[in-house]
């Protein structure tokens, strides 16, 4: 599959820089043509990037090794491999997941890709990590169950029983709808009681997780575009410059493109500063939400609230479910909070909101919330 998608990709860029050299040299040479040809090379070079990336995963393998108190994932192909670390001590169990192939973002279920397995780590600060993927649903669910014996051993803790997803499940969804009733290790979240009620701060997160990614991300496209509409400027205004002038469409083209970046770079500031508080109590929950570019504030009542849970918020990164704190309202309107949160975040907020507010778990979890002041 990357392969083929490294092909159509890569190939599409060829055709776009063939194409625009052919078109824009027919008469004669133009510095203009040529700039708007080599917009084409990095998406070849991300083409060819795919297609090698999807060749090594139909050659490589992976190797699971336990020994001198680490646990090693490594994924080999021909001469390159590449190695997850973990510490045996700070996994707390393994998830197990089959449907880990997907065609517009459904689960296959049926044919050899239905069978599909991932195994991934929970660790002791409540982030999952990858291990294992693209082998048998069996094997993957048998590694699991030879990975906690053994570890449980060496490190005379055992782990929590392995959580088995089946197919269509999504791994994040069923993990953040459990009870969670002790705050995930190293969160800066705080939540405080205040009689019957909570009060809860959410400072800013930084630039990390999602922030970092669409940070990183901005910057690589605003330099790209900038160094392309830079060169095109320069043709156009240097009497020095041989040939037709790049034609005036082309400069609003790439404007569209800075903008994007713009808005991107603007858009990870607002996910790396904004900040929230929260007061919950059994009448009514109000969330007050500040950013760089102003704040919101969302009041109900008690009475007018149907569950609290966490749920897709709508957006993906790389094909994974971005999560987001929801607050479902009488007739299913919907109000989703701290997209930004990790998912062991999110799980434990809405289980303290639900405590608070004496909300009941959504249809699927796994129980009423226990009262205020009720620890396991």
């Amino acid at each position: 599959m990357a392969v083929a998608f490294g092909v159509l990709f890569g190939g599409f860029a060829v055709f776009w820089t063939v194409m625009a050299l052919v078109i824009t040299q027919k008469s004669a040479f133009s510095i203009g043509g040529v700039l708007f040809a080599l917009f084409g090379i990095p998406f070849i070079l991300a083409g060819l990037f795919i297609i090698g990336f999807g060749v090594i995963s139909m050659i490589g393998h992976c190797e699971i090794e336990s020994e001198g108190g680490e646990l090693r994932a490594r994924e080999r192909g021909g001469p390159f491999h590449w190695t997850r670390r973990f510490k045996p001590g700070a996994i707390r169990r393994f998830m197990a997941s089959s449907g880990a192939a997907r065609i517009n973002d459904q689960p296959v279920t049926s044919g050899p890709l239905s069978d599909v397995g991932t195994l991934m780590a929970e660790m002791d600060d409540g982030k999952p990590r990858f291990i294992v993927l693209g082998y048998p649903r069996a094997l993957v669910e048998a590694l699991a169950s030879e990975l906690s014996t053994k570890l449980g051993k060496e490190t005379g803790v055992p782990l929590e029983a392995t959580k088995v997803f089946g197919p269509g499940e999504s791994t994040a969804e069923a993990l953040v709808n459990e009870e969670r009733r002790e705050p995930p290790t190293g969160t800066n979240i705080r939540v405080m009681p205040q009689g019957d009620a909570i009060l809860a701060t959410l400072p800013p997160t930084g630039f990390k997780g999602q922030a970092r990614f669409l940070l990183i991300f901005s910057i690589f496209w605003l330099l790209l575009s900038s160094v392309v509409l830079a060169a095109f400027t320069v043709a156009g205004l240097s009497d020095s410059v041989k040939g037709d002038k790049p034609p005036w469409f082309i400069f609003v083209f790439l404007a569209g493109f800075e903008a994007i970046g713009i808005g991107m770079l603007l858009g990870a500031i607002n996910l790396a500063r904004r900040k929230a508080s929260l007061r919950a109590s059994p009448t009514d929950l109000m969330i007050v939400r500040q950013s760089p570019f102003g704040s919101k504030t969302f009041k109900s009542t008690r009475a007018e609230i149907t569950s609290i849970q966490v749920g897709p918020s709508g957006m993906t990164v790389n094909a994974v479910p971005v999560m987001e704190l929801q607050v479902i309202a009488a007739g299913g309107t919907k109000h989703g909070f701290f997209t930004g949160r990790t998912n062991e975040e999110l799980a434990w907020l809405a289980t303290e909101l639900r405590r608070a507010m004496n909300v009941p778990l959504a249809e699927g979890g796994s129980g009423a919330p226990p009262k205020l002041g009720e620890r396991p």
